[in-house]
């Protein structure tokens, strides 16, 4: 029978290149050609080497000495849940495999390679930007290490195949018929040793505990009894005694269980799980068996007025999420899933965007118990002509469907983030039909999708690739002014009548320490973000055929380029911060558009010291009305957009305690009146960067400075990419900015790119460089 061994703890660690090590023999015994020895560290996994000071893209060694007896009735298997992005794996000096990507399970066989006695694990891990291996670019870390939890696994000689594309051999799929019938669907990929001997394969499904369901499938039955022969799964006995399918090239499941009366998944009105027990039987013993939670439901999209479950509509409100969490980065672990998921529970949420890449097995596991609506996706956020880069993207997408299409929470899957940013080519559509068909031959019970942004028309073909479209946007932000996203929403519609369309991002960047009472975009006060969350969100909200919109981002992560309001290595575009201490004062707007548990929270907590006699007080409420107690007078307003606004609330000098109460819940906090405004609620750039307006008084000396027909400081990052002489030149001025450039957003400008990033150089070496790139023609 099937067991499972915690393989984490122990396990030795050393950055450095792969050609310099000896995977035959221990690293902490080696000896480097200039004749030191490595340092070493001694770890556990899940493990990143990831440090905000350090961001390291390259090649580092894993590995891990253990004690083994070998046993001629048992197969062994090491089983990865993550190493990021690329790895080699040697067992005893013997390569047994490798994977690339970093997010998806995958498990190779050890049994061949093993001795009984001391056994040396190498893992070769590699993030090395040269790699064709997505994602290749984005505004967020690509950690590196093995850095979600690893098993070894031993079964039977006889068994499900652990390695077939992560999966424990083992695929299961439900639907529900038009008559209401609970289905499941079925795939099992089998390692078996013996052709006289009798196989059968079992499926169960239990309800809390109670079988509801279990038939043995064998070629001497029909129906609900049947077991399927070795020639009708397409299948025969290979070289290797196992089993082996003839049709790789056509993915097929068939229906093995037939349920009349399932109890419905039902989002977070009734998120009900059953069991899933798959068996292998060899002449009627079970030899082998895995089990998985699954759920029945319905879903549907109409273009014009959005996403149904179990045929009542649904308006999708939601968040996206990175993987990282403070102090481990991608190295997460149960607890700051659970963490996490609490929050985006407490804010009310429906639905969530696991964002960009595939999430731990666990985190879709408790969106299923939690009753979240999940969209999952695949890294591909850069897609030159590179068909090396284009294939492993398909075997991405692939492990990523057969290993979580048992997820009931998973209704969307995405296949591609923002591929235009760096300029929109014919050849991406066509690629990005390919990814589609790819999705619709592995599950046609879920909707493919996608998230565009701006720069994509609504009448580009990328827009007519997927199921459903979703836009990035950020209008009032970035670009544009808030009415901007309800006209780009209405535009859309009117051009895309029949494509269901959605809102994958949206948000503004705040320091919680910034404050304003006339909030102006980049000022990154937390009034600034709320403004704007309070004035777009409904815009989506009021518009049926939105059909789902998901706020970017619902915590601060990890991003190595940024750097703004003073907070280094983060976009701080959450809800929560990265520490997940604070909620800002926007999670407390959706709170109350969303949540149905009553609460009140007084918003500019943080905005203690107030130097005028009278003022604003909001209160965020799911409540019809809250009432205010200060100085003792009371004072009572009805919600609105998720608010209670109470203006002209005296001051007196010093500490002021203000309560808000609605029914039986109540919120208070101290303002406290000073002379002076506080100077520290201002955000001042301490490194402005760029400022391109002081080199120029008038249109005429402005057009001097960037002549029409030639490059400048405005062109965008792919203009400028595209021309060797101006790569040569940026490269000779300024090396890490030519390095940076190439990973960045490519219809951002220079320009742009030197006030986000602020890269080290002064106004003078920017001008000159400037000067350089207007003599080349664009």
């Amino acid at each position: 029978m099937r067991k499972v061994i915690d393989w984490n703890r122990d396990w030795l660690f050393v950055k450095g290149s792969w050609q310099n090590t000896d995977v035959s023999s221990p690293i902490d015994e080696q000896v480097k050609a200039d004749g030191t020895g490595f340092t070493c560290e001694k770890v556990n996994l899940p493990h990143t080497w990831y440090t905000d000071e350090d961001y390291y893209q390259g090649e580092a060694v894993y590995q891990k000495k253990f004690e083994y007896m070998k046993s001629k009735d048992t197969r062994t298997y090491i089983k990865f849940y993550g190493v990021d992005k690329v790895c080699r794996i040697y067992l005893n000096g013997t390569e047994i495999g490798g994977h690339e990507g970093g997010y998806n399970i995958f498990a190779l066989e050890l049994t061949d390679a093993l001795i009984t006695g001391t056994n040396l694990l190498t893992v070769l891990v590699s993030t090395d930007k040269k790699l064709h291996v997505s994602p290749i670019s984005g505004d967020f870390a690509v950690f590196g290490g093995i850095h979600r939890k690893v098993e070894l696994v031993e079964t039977g000689v006889d068994c499900f195949d652990t390695a077939y594309y992560g999966c424990d051999g083992v695929i299961v799929q439900t639907r529900v018929s038009e008559d209401g019938k609970g289905e499941v669907w079925g795939r099992t990929e089998i390692s078996l040793t013996d052709e006289n001997k009798k196989y059968k394969v079992r499926y169960s499904l239990t309800n809390n505990g109670k079988e509801s369901l279990s038939n043995d499938h064998n070629s001497d039955t029909q129906l609900f009894s049947k077991t399927y022969s070795i020639e009708e799964l397409n299948r025969s006995f290979s070289n290797a005694n196992e089993i082996s399918n003839l049709a790789e090239h056509k993915f097929t499941l068939k229906k093995v269980l037939e349920l009349d009366s399932p109890i419905f998944w039902n989002g977070l009105d009734d998120a009900h799980l059953y069991t899933m027990t798959v068996s292998l039987l060899a002449d009627g013993e079970e030899v082998d068996s895995v089990t998985k939670e699954v759920g029945f439901r319905r879903i549907a999209m109409d273009a014009d007025k959005g996403f149904f479950l179990n045929g009542e509509h649904v308006k999708l409100h939601g968040v996206a999420k990175h993987q990282d969490s403070c102090g481990v980065f991608s190295a997460a672990t149960m607890d700051n899933w659970k963490e996490d998921m609490g929050l985006i529970h407490e804010i009310g949420a429906n639905a969530v965007r696991f964002s960009h890449y595939p999430h731990p097995q666990e985190v879709y596991s408790l969106c299923d118990s939690m009753g979240f609506v999940v969209w999952a996706e695949i890294p591909m956020l850069k897609l030159p002509e590179d068909d090396e880069l284009f294939e492993n993207a398909k075997v991405q997408l692939k492990e990523m469907i057969l290993q979580n299409m048992h997820h009931p929470s998973i209704c969307f899957w995405g296949i591609q983030n923002e591929i235009a940013i760096y300029g929109e080519f014919p050849y991406m559509a066509e690629k990005m039909h390919v990814l589609n068909d790819l999705v619709h031959e592995l599950d046609g019970t879920r909707f493919s999708t996608c998230a565009n942004l701006n720069v994509v028309h609504s009448d580009s073909t990328l827009n007519q690739v997927t199921d459903t479209t979703a836009y990035n946007i950020y209008y009032g932000w970035y670009y544009g002014e808030f009415a901007d996203h309800g006209k780009f929403l209405d535009e859309f519609h009117k051009v895309n009548p029949a494509m269901p369309l959605g809102i994958s991002e949206y948000g503004a960047d705040t320091n919680t320490v910034y404050h304003s009472d006339d909030p102006k975009v980049n000022d990154y006060s937390e009034e600034f973000q709320a403004l704007y969350h309070e004035t777009v969100y409904p815009m989506m909200a009021q518009r049926d055929f939105v059909w789902g919109s998901f706020v970017w981002n619902m915590f601060d992560f990890t991003s190595p380029v940024r750097g703004a309001a003073n907070i280094k290595k983060r976009n701080i575009k959450g809800l929560v911060t990265f520490d997940r201490k604070t909620r800002k004062d926007s999670f407390y707007y959706y709170k109350a558009m969303w949540s149905k548990d009553p609460f009140v929270s007084i918003a500019g907590k943080r905005y203690v010291n107030r130097a005028y006699e009278a003022m604003t007080v909001k209160v965020y409420s799911n409540q019809e009305s809250v009432t205010l107690e200060a100085a003792g007078k009371e004072y009572i307003e009805r919600t609105v957009n998720g608010s209670a606004v109470f203006k002209d609330i005296p001051l007196t000098m010093g500490k002021n305690k203000i309560v808000a109460r609605a029914g039986e819940v109540s919120d208070h906090t101290i303002f406290n009146r000073v002379e002076e405004p506080d100077k520290s609620y201002v955000y001042v750039d301490q490194n402005p960067g760029l400022n391109v307006r002081n080199w120029f008084l008038d249109e005429e000396s402005e057009a001097q400075l960037f002549p029409e027909g030639y490059l400048s400081i405005r062109s965008t990052i792919n203009d400028l990419l595209a021309s060797k002489e101006a790569t040569a030149v940026i490269d000779k001025r300024m090396p890490d900015v030519g390095k940076e450039l190439r990973d960045m957003v490519g219809t951002f400008t220079l320009e742009k790119f030197f006030f986000y990033a602020k890269p080290d150089y002064t106004e003078e070496e920017m001008k000159a460089l400037n000067a350089e790139l207007t003599k080349i023609k664009a």
